[in-house]
């Protein structure tokens, strides 16, 4: 299964009340951060604000180390916000990259421990 948003602005999937939510803005075609840490073996949610217009949208893409899509959000196309509902993924290093513009701006590391 991979989370995408709703046309209702809520997650397709939802997030336990006690799950974690990360935030991660993308601006000027770039993230606002280059690491990220989540809980091991637990969903969690990435709270995802796109501020960016006429680049063609952005989104959230999370690879294990040999480069395997585990999860990849809906790409928001217009300047917006959606929370993407990520199954629980083993304790590791992972990439998230916008599959829109991989480029190292908008690359970074996500710790899951």
């Amino acid at each position: 299964y991979l989370g995408t948003p709703s046309g209702s602005g809520a997650p397709s999937g939802s997030l336990p009340p006690t799950a974690e939510t990360l935030e991660l803005t993308a601006e000027a075609i770039a993230f606002d951060k280059k690491t990220l840490e989540a809980p091991a073996d637990e969903p969690f949610g990435i709270d995802f604000v796109q501020k960016d217009s006429g680049v063609g949208g952005h989104n959230v893409e999370i690879r294990d180390s040999s480069g395997t899509s585990l999860f990849k959000g809906a790409v928001l196309t217009d300047p917006g916000e959606t929370t993407y509902v990520v199954s629980p993924l083993a304790a590791g290093t992972y990439t998230f990259i916008c599959t829109v513009h991989p480029i190292p701006n908008m690359t970074g590391t996500l710790t899951v421990k």
